[in-house]
């Protein structure tokens, strides 16, 4: 039962003990069984204890004191070799290697591995890659006589042979090769530029590539970025640096040993916007390995905090992928650490995000609509508890204490509302995230009064001068009393709220497209007009206090320690829409909008 993890773990223990070994123990070890042992491993036991026996192995064969040409390196080699003539053979018996036979895909699945496991861990000391490589010059040896580790010989072969490997329709093989050619990049990072230019890391991220091969490169490109971070750390690098004859004095003194550790890096980097794009993916694996990556992109300094935070914080709507979720969160609560201001100017941005993102990788409901969501549920005891999905960022983060940055943090989403200056018309299709964003402001944790009689201020501008403005836009349409348009009930307010709204009998037939785009402006105010209900029934919130309340003043110490009513309900704003997708005005909805609007500005009017 144990088998495999025993021999895996006593082959690290060899490969981690070899660069202890005095030479006339390295002897006596190679002189033994331990050689023998480690290549009849790889023959005979799965590909996770062959990546440990290889490494043994090669470890043994690089080991200062180990001759050209010594056992273990004989043995190494001549495992290569089999294994290559092996895939050799094999390579164009079928296009699509699961209707093979399930022996013949272990033995393939086994050669992968272990030709990818000698390209990565056996050093060629004389194969120094040149800095223009060229692309075109990876090709299948079909002579195996002429294979031999020197000059990266053995290496190159194999790249172009995992490429065609890679070609192959079965999503097993696939990642297999990858993970195979992961070895060469890593051993020989050159290649990286070489395997770019020939369109293979765009491809293996692509759209078109299968979730189960976007998580194998994702998990390749990790691996590269922590083994040249360790290859920087433990001096490797700058002792492969010293062993180049062809090196400069200057680069010695300086100490230059990054230059090829950077390259993978900056490949990555170049596909950044793919990187994004994959954590809209509607596989959930695929978003739990992108949130990885970008984690040690993001410690490494290869991408930009402020282009990743909108993404991390559209991660907090995973609400189906709690690990993806708190995964995000520790990054986002780093980043906050590192830089304070970060979350407060990029909320706006990651609120956006986090609506597309939902919109995007869950499911329509029954009606076509997507499944949409800026509230959880959880229960405590026998109260059921309403949190927004941005809530722990807001608690684990500085941005709780410190006043200044949670003004800024919400006057970042109630932007969101403002009139764009661009367009005289607000756009049917930003309703439903104006709606997410209201649902947001209504359920953060905010632990002082402060916070909602801050957003209320600030709603209260936007409501009095765009909700007035379109009020009267509405009365100059209808021929209304323009001096006073909005005083008392109207018939069409009476009709609507009965049910028995006809747009014939208003005249509004020939009026459709005009009265319809005043429905869809009062949209973007009707929210505000529900939160600032909701925040005063939540928050106990008198008029008085709210008319006397300015941004500036201080905290006063018994508005501290505030929670919202546990007997309010959860905060609701649903949009219907007033357009269909021809853009037909539906009536009923139109007269909905304008029944409420009316009535709600008149409650602010007249408090």
């Amino acid at each position: 039962k144990y088998e495999t993890l025993i021999v895996s773990t006593v082959s690290s223990i060899v490969s981690l003990s070899s660069g202890h070994f005095s030479s006339a123990e390295l002897a006596r070890l190679t002189r033994g069984e331990l050689p023998t042992d480690l290549v009849n491993i790889a023959y005979k036991f799965p590909p996770s204890a062959v990546s440990s026996a290889v490494e043994a192995l090669s470890n043994l064969a690089n080991h200062p004191d180990a001759s050209t040409g010594s056992i273990q390196e004989k043995k190494l080699f001549n495992m290569a070799v089999k294994f290559y003539t092996y895939l050799l053979k094999n390579k164009n018996k079928t296009k699509n290697f699961s209707t093979m036979k399930k022996a013949f895909r272990h033995n393939v699945q086994r050669a992968l591995s272990a030709l990818g496991s000698i390209c990565r861990y056996y050093e060629c000391h004389d194969g120094f890659d040149s800095h223009n490589l060229d692309p075109n010059g990876f090709h299948v040896i079909t002579d195996v006589n002429q294979l031999q580790f020197s000059g990266n010989v053995l290496s190159s072969a194999c790249f172009a042979l995992f490429r065609e490997y890679l070609e192959n329709d079965d999503e097993q093989t696939k990642c297999l090769a990858l993970r195979a050619m992961n070895g060469v990049f890593i051993s020989r990072p050159r290649v990286v530029l070489a395997a770019a230019q020939l369109g293979i890391i765009s491809s293996v991220i692509s759209e078109a590539a299968p979730p189960s091969v976007q998580i194998e490169s994702l998990r390749c490109w990790r691996d590269i970025l922590l083994a040249e971070e360790m290859r920087i750390e433990s001096g490797a690098a700058k002792q492969k640096m010293q062993m180049q004859k062809d090196i400069s004095l200057s680069k010695r003194i300086s100490g230059d040993q990054d230059g090829d550790s950077c390259i993978s890096g900056s490949v990555l980097t170049k596909h950044a916007d793919r990187l994004y794009e994959l954590t809209l993916s509607k596989d959930e694996k695929v978003r739990q390995m992108i949130i990885d990556l970008i984690g040690h992109l993001l410690r490494q300094g290869l991408i930009n905090p402020m282009a990743t935070v909108p993404h991390l914080l559209a991660v907090q709507g995973d609400v189906k992928s709690p690990a993806t979720r708190s995964s995000a969160l520790k990054l986002l609560i780093t980043e906050g650490e590192k830089r304070p201001d970060m979350l407060r100017q990029r909320i706006c941005a990651g609120l956006k995000q986090a609506y597309y993102f939902q919109k995007e990788v869950y499911p329509h409901d029954s009606s076509g609509v997507p499944r949409v969501t800026a509230l959880l549920s959880r229960n405590e005891g026998p109260k059921v508890v309403t949190d927004t999905i941005f809530d722990q960022v807001i608690k684990e983060s500085a941005i709780r204490n410190k006043r200044a940055q949670r003004q800024g943090l919400l006057k970042g989403i109630i932007s969101l509302f403002e009139k764009d200056p661009d367009s005289e018309h607000t756009d049917a299709d930003q309703l439903p995230l104006l709606a997410f964003a209201s649902e947001i402001l209504a359920h953060l944790p905010y632990t002082a009064l402060n916070d909602p009689l801050f957003i209320v201020y600030h709603l209260s501008c936007i409501t009095a001068l765009d909700g007035q403005s379109i009020i009267n836009q509405f009365s100059e349409l209808l021929g209304g009393d323009l001096c006073d348009p909005n005083s008392e009930e109207d018939d069409i307010e009476r009709a609507a709220k009965t049910g028995t709204f006809d747009p014939n009998q208003f005249g509004l037939e020939s009026k459709s497209a005009e009265f319809g785009q005043l429905c869809v402006n009062a949209c973007r105010i009707l929210p505000l007009l529900q939160l600032k209900i909701f925040l005063c029934e939540a928050y106990s919130l008198s008029e008085a206090r709210i008319t006397e309340y300015v941004p500036s003043e201080k905290e006063r110490i018994h508005e501290k320690g505030v929670s919202i009513s546990d007997s309010i309900p959860a905060f609701s704003c649903i949009m219907d829409p007033i357009f269909d997708s021809q853009q037909n005005i539906n009536w009923n909805n139109a007269g909905k909008v304008y029944a409420m609007m009316r009535p709600m500005m008149r409650d602010c009017e007249f408090g």
